[in-house]
């Protein structure tokens, strides 16, 4: 794996102001020393999101992300490390050292250059709509119901009956015709000569998650042909692993996915406000799929039409997805309608209210079958619960078997027993169940509230950091009261690359901390950071909180002795754990009260 130098790190993030970048994101607005706007990371109507132009940083009061711009990028477009500084370097021309072979290099420019074709090709198509001669198409998309704005948001366009005008127009500015020829916009006859493949057709781009035109989508407006032509795979382009509207869906700060069959649909869920709605590029999701959309979501609803070829895919999709261990559920529609029809006839808040009461795999599985299996009968009964039996029995989980196992012998009117020895009789030897548990806070056991402070002594210790990093001269009261301190397992990296810093008088700053921390500790970094230390006199915020740490640090030995004391037999272990018992309560009180934390 390559690793770049920490001096090449920080070069590549000062060299990205974080205003500026996340600026290319979302809109900002200056209130006072910072910057704020809606997050796009979870979805909000009030920003809550501020950007530090001093410190470097950003972080959202919402949903706690937060840290540099290498972090912000890690977020936003959902890289790595290494593949955001990539990123970051390329914005803003430094080379990175990486050694890549003449074919590598090929391959790179190949990509490259049909990028580009592919982005002149979106603006001539869309060009040729908005021109003379286009009103019946654009007259077309009107009586769909799409508005001007809409139109323009997905770069929507119009290719003319002519034979090659497209590729005559990419000729002209430039292009060569073998690299037309694969990206795919062409087709070479027997002749020798070449011919555009999109003719007489509305234009649909299909973007990648950073927004770049990959392929495109065509639909006829009359019957003269096949209803819709796709671009072919090509270098840039997969339909298996790519999701139409996925770089609108990305940032809408939803934590769900809803996923739908064709273009219009996506098109116009998002004109009405749904903005996490994207198209799968063909009639069933692939595993490709399904990572990419794990990778940016927590649930994903799949929305496919309510006929029975939509029926079978959404069937086929829930299986895919969960067995990659995606949380899937399925949006039932009413009346055989797609999502398109339904939105505009019934609006945003119809489709959120079905969205919001999506049946879970299982359940929308059991309604199918209820659907296919005449029930009234005695053998229609049997013959239902069997196959619900051999649906039970793949649940890994023990407490969704039961409760699934639990509703269908109510509904049904039967023994729960006999229920359950079939499905567990269905179940594969062996077969994993999945257990949670969950360890609540504020339990009255001291272990558990010993783990609790320790979690309350890690932000202090964060603060303290920050305090640092604004404040580098803070070093050396720190560094006096501390001694042998060790800070706690989630900041200890990061307190000796601090401490390592300031010993060698290299000095370190907000931003620079976080180059080398993971997704999460930025957030909290960044949260404090925005939070915690705007205070005039950084000394004496330090003062105080090292005066908080040494109070919880005191106070989890406290608990650690209380703990030892329930269990102690010995009274001269007793004695000794009383004594120091109450040594560590007279030095709590005098903390508190700001006394000399030296007396015993």
């Amino acid at each position: 794996m390559l690793f770049y130098p920490e001096d090449l790190i920080e070069e590549v993030r000062v060299s990205n102001d974080i205003v500026n970048v996340v600026s290319e994101y979302i809109k900002l607005e200056k209130k006072g020393a910072n910057y704020f706007g809606l997050c796009p990371f979870h979805r909000e109507k009030t920003p809550s999101l501020s950007v530090s132009p001093t410190k470097q940083i950003y972080n959202c009061f919402g949903c706690g992300k937060g840290g540099n711009v290498i972090q912000f990028i890690m977020n936003i477009e959902n890289l790595d490390f290494l593949e955001s500084v990539r990123l970051l370097a390329e914005r803003s021309h430094i080379p990175l050292p990486e050694e890549q072979s003449k074919e590598a290099i090929r391959k790179a420019g190949l990509i490259k250059s049909i990028t580009k074709i592919n982005t002149q090709a979106a603006r001539f198509f869309y060009d040729k709509l908005n021109a003379s001669g286009s009103e019946k198409v654009r007259k077309y998309l009107g009586d769909r119901g799409l508005t001007a704005k809409t139109i323009t948001k997905f770069g929507i366009g119009y290719s003319s009956e002519d034979w090659d005008e497209l590729y005559r127009y990419l000729v002209h500015v430039g292009f060569d015709a073998q690299s037309i020829l694969q990206s795919g916009l062409i087709i070479k006859d027997k002749k020798g000569g070449y011919f555009d493949r999109f003719r007489g057709r509305i234009i649909f781009p299909i973007f990648d998650i950073r927004g770049n035109v990959i392929g495109f989508g065509g639909r006829i407006i009359d019957s003269s042909g096949p209803k819709y032509m796709n671009s072919p795979e090509t270098i840039v382009y997969n339909k298996r692993k790519n999701l139409y509207a996925m770089n609108f869906a990305r940032t809408s700060g939803e934590k769900s996915v809803i996923v739908v069959e064709g273009y219009m649909d996506s098109i116009s869920l998002h004109q009405c406000g749904i903005n996490n709605a994207v198209a799968s590029l063909g009639t069933s999701l692939t595993e490709s799929q399904g990572r990419l959309l794990k990778k940016y979501f927590e649930e994903i609803i799949i929305s496919y039409d309510a006929d029975t070829a939509g029926q079978a895919a959404t069937i086929r999709g829930l299986d895919i997805l969960n067995g990659i261990g995606c949380n899937v559920k399925v949006l039932v529609l009413p009346d055989g309608k797609d999502p398109d029809e339904f939105v505009k006839k019934n609006g945003e808040l119809s489709y959120r209210k079905l969205a919001d009461n999506a049946l879970p795999l299982v359940e929308y599985k059991i309604k199918v079958l209820k659907n296919q299996i005449n029930i009234d009968s005695t053998d229609g009964k049997i013959e239902f619960l069997n196959k619900c039996s051999d649906l039970l029995s793949k649940i890994d989980n023990r407490v969704e078997r039961d409760m699934y196992i639990s509703k269908l012998a109510k509904e049904y009117n039967i023994p729960k027993e006999s229920l359950a020895t079939e499905v567990y009789k269905r179940a594969k030897p062996g077969q994993k169940i999945r257990r949670t548990f969950e360890i609540k806070k504020n339990s009255v056991n001291s272990n558990q509230e010993g783990i609790y402070k320790e979690e309350k002594l890690a932000y202090y210790e964060r603060i303290l950091l920050s305090f640092l990093c604004i404040d580098n001269s803070a070093y050396f009261v720190i560094n006096d009261r501390l001694g042998e301190y060790d800070f706690t397992s989630e900041n200890a990296d990061v307190a000796n690359f601090a401490f390592e810093r300031l010993r060698s008088k290299e000095g370190i700053i907000p931003a620079e901390l976080l180059n080398f921390v993971n997704e999460d500790l930025a957030g909290k970094f960044g949260g404090v950071m925005q939070e915690d230390c705007n205070c005039d006199d950084i000394k004496k915020g330090v003062v105080d909180i090292l005066n908080k740490i040494e109070l919880y640090k005191l106070d989890i030995r406290r608990l650690e002795i209380l703990d030892s004391l329930q269990a102690q037999q010995d009274e001269g272990v007793v004695e000794k754990l009383n004594h120091e018992l109450k040594s560590i309560m007279i030095k709590i009180l005098l903390l508190k009260k700001g006394g000399n934390r030296n007396e015993d």
